[in-house]
């Protein structure tokens, strides 16, 4: 099914990118999405459940230095990266509730993910938070890429509304990957900074979801699935795996000259338009 949303609102025209009005309908989706495989549908609904204040932590980020920003390009681009992530940020807030319609319940998650935001908001250096989004960016940028380059992945996903959401998202991923690191560049500066929020980012993310994991899969007994488990590691870390093969894109970001469409986007983004049945 093609994928339908409403007109990008005008405030945001002349960006690089759209901001699409989104509404999924979630109602009865299936838990276990990922070849009915709880362990690897655990990893997708944990890192998604985190979405919601984490995108809202991106756009806190990028507001602070907003007022800052002389290049009108990157000014409208700017804004078009808060609308997509205001819209990824609601989205995934109602999966989550369908998500716990069947039982599974995130909120905690979310909660946990509200505390951190508001702590990091007031304590950290606004360089270090921009710093931080740029780097969360390249993260979701090589994942949606490697979403895309791995059709053994997108085969993989069983219920066809959490595909049209993950293709939907790691799109938009694609398209405003460089807005937060062309932010950085522009406004704050500084290769140390950059370096420390990816390394930052890198040391918080794999525990965070893995914790996600273990509470969704208590949830559903499914925590000593030993065969998923085992499935799973196979999937995401064996020589070529899901994970295993994005690990030389994320290092990149650690070069001086680095850029996140260094990886060229567009034959990326060419799978999920076929995929999503857009012309553009």
């Amino acid at each position: 099914m093609p994928l339908t949303f409403q007109p990008v609102s005008t405030h945001q025209k002349g960006a690089a990118f759209p901001v699409r009005r989104m509404d999924f309908d979630f109602h009865d989706i299936n838990p276990v999405f990922i070849k009915s495989n709880p362990v690897s549908s655990a990893l997708w609904t944990a890192f998604q459940a985190y979405f919601p204040e984490g995108e809202q932590f991106f756009v806190d980020s990028v507001r602070t230095f907003k007022s800052q920003i002389t290049d009108e390009q990157l000014k409208r681009d700017v804004s078009a990266f808060i609308g997509q992530e205001a819209m990824h940020g609601k989205e995934h807030r109602t999966a989550n509730e369908a998500l716990a319609a069947r039982g599974i319940h995130v909120e905690g998650l979310d909660k946990a993910a509200l505390w951190v935001r508001k702590r990091a908001n007031r304590y950290l250096p606004k360089r270090l938070r921009l710093a931080m989004t740029a780097a969360a960016e390249h993260y979701t940028g090589v994942i949606a890429h490697q979403i895309a380059h791995h059709p053994d992945f997108l085969n993989s996903v069983t219920d066809p509304k959490i595909r049209q959401l993950i293709l939907w998202h790691a799109m938009e991923e694609t398209e405003h990957r460089a807005v937060a690191f062309d932010l950085y560049q522009h406004a704050a500066r500084g290769y140390l900074t950059r370096a420390l929020g990816m390394a930052v980012v890198s040391a918080g993310i794999g525990p965070v979801v893995l914790l996600g994991m273990i509470n969704c899969l208590r949830q559903q007994k499914e925590l000593g699935n030993t065969q998923a488990w085992k499935e799973f590691a196979k999937d995401y870390f064996s020589p070529g795996g899901f994970f295993s093969a994005a690990i030389p894109e994320l290092v990149k970001y650690f070069k001086p000259g680095f850029h996140p469409n260094d990886q060229g986007p567009e034959m990326t983004l060419a799978v999920f338009r076929r995929e999503l049945g857009l012309q553009a």
